[in-house]
């Protein structure tokens, strides 16, 4: 994880440090010393940042910044510390005020209003969220951070930017995930993801282990890179489903194998099999027993006697 403080005293070198996230154009108050000031931690997956602005500025992100500039892969989540601030949309205009927060996509022409102020920022990738919200935010969500699970992801972030550097970046990532998982549910308008959305994601995921296990490689990591979806969303939605990838992906492995071993024309051995769907040869057999009664010989015994005997 990487943490930095810089303070700008002149209008341009703090828009230049702004843009370093965001590029947007800027128009600044006419405050004869206008400053601020810029804390941030940033790691591969997240970026959590304080600014402490005297004097007013309006931003514009138009629609040759995103050309240039798409910002089409996070969100925002910005949270007023100090004063407040106005964010449009098209037609659309919210007023963030403190003990509120908006989260916002930037993949769209939008006009900020942001007076003396100050106030916390934090960009989550999308895939983070996208899968818990349908549709997808395409203009700004206003969050009520005073009660409930909002107040405790607002002390979660103003705790873990207090830390600064003295978290290490497995540390900063997991609380980022933890809070990442609350503005989640506050977004989806629930205290729990929705049922249906969870069954869906698990049974993707079932379907293609089914698809490719002795095909490809179906290891977590894999399994979520091809899915479009992180290690940690494919843990938690599992785990909310009532099991785990280990348990699935061992579930699918033994009906694959079954299916090979109800095959006559297969003539792969026990060993190749066990190989192929992942286990070694004697957990093979043990897991195949504990799940059907049988062990993988017995069964393809049993099956091709039943074979031989409709043909006789």
């Amino acid at each position: 994880m990487r943490w930095s403080s810089v303070t700008a005293f002149g209008r341009e070198s703090f828009a230049g440090l702004a843009d370093g996230f965001v590029p947007m154009a800027h128009e600044f108050g006419d405050e004869p010393e206008w400053r601020a000031g810029l804390t941030a931690q940033e790691s591969a997956t997240y970026a959590l940042m304080r600014w402490d602005q005297r004097g007013r500025r309006r931003c514009h992100r138009t629609a040759g910044h995103i050309r240039r500039e798409p910002s089409d892969d996070f969100y925002w989540v910005v949270i007023p510390d100090r004063g407040s601030f106005g964010i449009r949309f098209r037609d659309e205009i919210s007023h963030v005020t403190p003990g509120h927060a908006t989260m916002a996509g930037f993949e769209i022409p939008c006009h900020l209003d942001i007076p003396d102020s100050a106030a916390y920022a934090f960009q989550v990738p999308r895939t983070e969220f996208d899968h818990y919200l349908r549709p997808r935010i395409h203009m700004n969500l206003v969050l009520d951070l005073t009660h409930g699970l909002g107040r405790v992801a607002d002390t979660m972030i103003r705790s873990t930017h207090a830390e600064q550097a003295r978290l290490s970046a497995r540390e900063f990532a997991a609380v980022c995930d933890r809070i990442t998982e609350l503005l989640c549910m506050l977004a989806a308008g629930d205290t729990e993801p929705q049922r249906a959305h969870r069954a869906e994601i698990a049974e993707s995921i079932r379907r293609y282990l089914r698809a490719n296990i002795g095909r490809g490689d179906v290891r977590l990591p894999a399994v979520a890179h091809a899915l479009g979806w992180s290690e940690r969303q494919v843990r938690v939605v599992l785990h909310e489903s009532g099991t785990t990838f280990r348990d699935l992906r061992r579930e699918e492995a033994l009906r694959a194998a079954r299916e090979i071993l109800d095959d006559p024309r297969a003539t792969m051995t026990i060993a190749e099999l066990a190989t192929r769907c992942g286990f070694t040869p004697a957990w093979f057999s043990a897991a195949f027993k504990e799940r059907f009664g049988q062990t993988p010989r017995e069964f393809r015994r049993s099956r091709r006697g039943e074979i031989t005997a409709r043909r006789a």
